[in-house]
Formats: structure tokens, C-alpha cells, sequence
């Protein structure tokens, strides 16, 4: 990639102004990925019975535990590294992606055999371990896939994102969609997921063909993210077992029916968990400048970016107690009732989580990611005993509450490690009322 390439992108000190256009390509993506998500298990819902979605469930959970884990976390050290270096090292931005390709290539190739080896492990059936196997084999272009996309974020190139989540999300619903109506099992379903991975990254391949003719490996670059990636490739590993934990011990512990309404009922996590990705990937480019510049600028750009999330986050868990069972009803049918407190109690931990997804990049700016580390190792110690305790005997509710304790002690170190390391910023005030309000309106439905 050549200075004229780069110098093509948005200028760096112009990012923090391109916030709400950037966000508003990216939230376009979540929405697409949202709508995948959601009409993809009501259409299997509804027409598969209940034990056939607690497979796929089962398959899908380690699918998105080794999507999130084969990248290594290093998205957001892509994204700051490619800021910074436009405004004083743009000659070396092409070896630092080139090498940042190699690595990811041979990780996604890992977590292939390792993915292959957890879906044996975690069922005894025949078809999610065939399932499993299939979709193991799309770690190796999703890596490369990372890349393509922290360049095009760092570059402020978030329409090539939009449009190619925008395809692959549409192609991922209808072709799906298709082969459930006429009789085929989830193991064609994985298929069709693992082919439109291979479609997506030709199309970052073709975007980026000026720059693979000028490819150029550097050994001090990859000695550089060999260096990094044990910090953040410990904190998405953490992190993404922490999300997926529960669904495992429910398919190693509890019944296929319990890990479907924990299934059903978590499809709501995910547009919390697509927006708070695309949010926190956009405000990281500014932070990183800020941040250059002096913490005292960064503190109260962070607490502003963590209020909106928090604010919405607390809004809809207030209202889960009085609309779950009518929403769940309503989308999956009569049959997942009864997922309704799971529900609850996951719109709950959407509060606590918000607040880490911010934090965590505020975590990155400062050279701080150690402390995501700490606190999604803690997260998954939390998780994982809580789960072994709660799941045998409470199923999809203990799965939940196991997950609600992981994301608040999560919260809690890396909020208050921030608030002490950044002046300007602090959550404490906003965070006590968002506490108080949802307080309030348990208690009052408790009551009822």
C-alpha cells in the first residue's frame, strides 16, 4: 500500500469529527447482521421443533466463541496502529498490514482444528459435530476478513464494511431460509454460511487489489503483533468463551430444550453486542488521537461516548420485565413462554456490558489492555462457576445469571480502574442512577 493510497482516507485529525458518519455506516451493518440474526432462528423456530434449535444453538455458540477468538483480539491495536502511523509513519502502514494478514491467516487455521475439537467434545450428536466441522473450516478466510476491516475502519472507509455485511447478511438469510423450507437439516444451513464467508473475502481481496500487488511482508511488523497478541488475543479468547460458555454447559449439562430457550432467548443480546462493536470501533480512532494529545482530553470524550449506550441499555432493561414473554411469544412462538425470565435477566446484563465495551477501548488507548485481560479472565472464572453451579438445576435462567455476574464484575474493575487513571473520567454518578431506576422497577414488578 503506497502514501498516495493511504493519504486517500480521511485525514486524521479530521476522525473525530467523522464519529456520526462512520457509526451511521456501521449501525447499517448491525442492522443487517440484526435482521440475519432474528428472522433466521424465527423461521427455525417455527418450523423445526424445539430439540433441532438447541443443535443449532449448540453449533452457532462455538461458531461465534472461535469467529470472535481467530482474529485475536487485535482489531482495535489494527485500528490504532493505522491512525497513528497516517499522520507520521505512512510508509510503513502496507508491511504492518501485510503481516498482520500472515498472522491472522495462520490463526484462523488454528482455531479450525480447535473448533473441530470442541464441537466432539461438547455433544454427543452426530449432526453437531458434522456441523461444527463445516463451519470450522470458515476461521480461515474470517482473519484476513478482520484486517480488510480494521484498514477500512482506520481509513474511515466504513461504506465498503456496510456493503459487504449488507451482502453476506442478506445472503446468510435468504439461502438458509431456503434450505430449511425444503427439508434440510442445519448441516446444509452451515454450508451455505461457510461458502458466503468465502464470497465476503473476496470482496475486501478485490477492494484492496492495488495494495496485494504491493504486498510486503516485514518481519519486524509481525515480531511487533507476535509481541502484542498475547494481551489481546488473551482478552478475546477470555471474552468470547465468557459469551459462550453458558451455551456449552448447557449442551454438556442441561437438555437440548434448555439450551434452545437460552438460544431464542439470546438472539436479543446480539443487536446489543453488533451496535456496541460497530460504537466502540468508531469512537477508537479518536480516542487513540486524544489520547496523544494528552488524557485530559480523552477523559471526558470517553465518559460522553459511555453515557449514550448506558442510558439506552438501562431503558431496555427496564422495560424486558413487561414485554419478554409477549415479544418472545410473539416471535418464536408458544413454546419459548417460558424463556421470558431468561430473557430478563440477559436484558439486565446488557447495562454492565455496555459499559465494558467502552471502557475496554479506553483500556487500549492508554496502553492499558492488560486490565481487559484481567477482567475478562475474572469474567470467565465468574461465568464458568457460576454456571456449573446454577445451569444443572436452573438451565437457561442460571445460564443467565451466571452471565448478568460476569459482565458486572467486569464492569466494575474496568470502570473503576479508568476512573482512576484518566482524570475526566467518571461514571459512577450516571451509573448509580441507571442502578437506582432498574432497582426501582424490579422491585415494582416483583410486587406485582
Amino acid at each position: 500500500m503506497n502514501d498516495t493510497t493511504i493519504n486517500k482516507g480521511v485525514p486524521p485529525t479530521a476522525m473525530p469529527d467523522k464519529v456520526g458518519r462512520n457509526f451511521f455506516w456501521l449501525v447499517w451493518s448491525g442492522i443487517i447482521s440484526i435482521a440475519n440474526s432474528i428472522l433466521l432462528w424465527i423461521f427455525l423456530a417455527q418450523t423445526r421443533d424445539v430439540a433441532e434449535v438447541g443443535k443449532f444453538t449448540i453449533v452457532m455458540a462455538l461458531y461465534a466463541m472461535f469467529v470472535s477468538i481467530c482474529s485475536f483480539g487485535l482489531m482495535p491495536f489494527i485500528v490504532s496502529e493505522i491512525s497513528r502511523r497516517r499522520e507520521h509513519e505512512a510508509k510503513t502502514i502496507a508491511g504492518f498490514i501485510s503481516s498482520a494478514s500472515v498472522l491472522l491467516t495462520i490463526t484462523g487455521l488454528v482455531c479450525a482444528v480447535l473448533m473441530t475439537i470442541s464441537g466432539v467434545w461438547t455433544s454427543g450428536s452426530p449432526i453437531v459435530q458434522i456441523s461444527t466441522l463445516i463451519l470450522s473450516i470458515a476461521m480461515i478466510p474470517t482473519g484476513l476478513i478482520a484486517v480488510g476491516e480494521a484498514t477500512s475502519i482506520a481509513l474511515g472507509r466504513t461504506r465498503l464494511i456496510a456493503f459487504v455485511t449488507t451482502l453476506e447478511n442478506i445472503l446468510r438469510t435468504i439461502i438458509p431460509i431456503g434450505l430449511i423450507w425444503f427439508g434440510y437439516d442445519i448441516s446444509a444451513v452451515c454450508v451455505s454460511f461457510l461458502a458466503v464467508r468465502f464470497v465476503a473475502l473476496s470482496i475486501y481481496l478485490i477492494a484492496a487489489r492495488d495494495q496485494l500487488s504491493q504486498f510486503a511482508f516485514s518481519r519486524d511488523e509481525f515480531r511487533l503483533l507476535v509481541k502484542v497478541a498475547p494481551t489481546f488475543a488473551g482478552t478475546v479468547i477470555f471474552a468470547a468463551v465468557n459469551w459462550q460458555v453458558v451455551i456449552v454447559l448447557l449442551g454438556h449439562y442441561s437438555t437440548e430444550i434448555e439450551s434452545a430457550k437460552y438460544g431464542v432467548a439470546s438472539r436479543f443480546l446480539i443487536p446489543v453486542a453488533i451496535l456496541m462493536a460497530s460504537y466502540s470501533s468508531v469512537i477508537q480512532p479518536g480516542l487513540a488521537q486524544l489520547a496523544q494529545n494528552g488524557m485530559h482530553q480523552a477523559g471526558p470524550y470517553l465518559s460522553k461516548m459511555a453515557r449514550y449506550p448506558l442510558a439506552l441499555a438501562t431503558v431496555a432493561a427496564i422495560l424486558a420485565p413487561f414485554l419478554s414473554k409477549l415479544v418472545l411469544t410473539f416471535f418464536f412462538g408458544e413454546n419459548y413462554a417460558d424463556a421470558a425470565p431468561t430473557l430478563q435477566i440477559l436484558a439486565l446484563s446488557t447495562v454492565p456490558f455496555c459499559m465494558v465495551m467502552v471502557a475496554a477501548r479506553g483500556l487500549v488507548a492508554t496502553g492499558s489492555q492488560h486490565i481487559d485481560l484481567i477482567a475478562n479472565a475474572l469474567g470467565v472464572i465468574v461465568c464458568f462457576s457460576a454456571g456449573m453451579i446454577l445451569i444443572p438445576q436452573y438451565g437457561a435462567v442460571g445460564a443467565a445469571v451466571a452471565q448478568f455476574l460476569s459482565f458486572l464484575l467486569m464492569s466494575l474493575v474496568e470502570v473503576g480502574y479508568l476512573s482512576r487513571k484518566i482524570a475526566g473520567f467518571n461514571m459512577w454518578r450516571v451509573a448509580s442512577i441507571s442502578s437506582a431506576g432498574l432497582l426501582l422497577t424490579y422491585i415494582f414488578k416483583w410486587k406485582e
